[in-house]
């Protein structure tokens, strides 16, 4: 089992909120844990800032991973950290 950590940062709590709107849309989360290898895949509020989000990815294998960010809809989630400037800060146990 591998787990990923991602802090997405926001120049302002509404490119935050509209993140998560368009995460939600396109349903990002619901697509991504029915792929193979998924274990979790949660999105977080950190209580002590209103401009950052927490992802927990958890798979089965770091190729597990590796499959998904070939899939049509980590493309669509590229777009949208793009859309809302997001800076991520990436950390992995693996």
């Amino acid at each position: 089992m591998v787990n990923f950590h991602v802090t997405y940062k926001f120049k302002n709590k509404e490119f935050r909120d509209g993140f998560i709107a368009a995460i939600r849309d396109q349903k990002i989360a619901e697509i991504t844990k029915s792929e193979e290898g998924c274990i979790r895949y949660d999105y977080y509020y950190p209580v002590e800032s209103d401009r950052e989000i927490f992802l927990w990815e958890q798979w089965d294998s770091a190729e597990a991973q590796q499959a998904h960010t070939k899939q049509p809809h980590f493309a669509v989630i590229g777009e949208i950290k793009e859309k809302y400037k997001a800076v991520c800060e990436f950390d992995s146990d693996k």
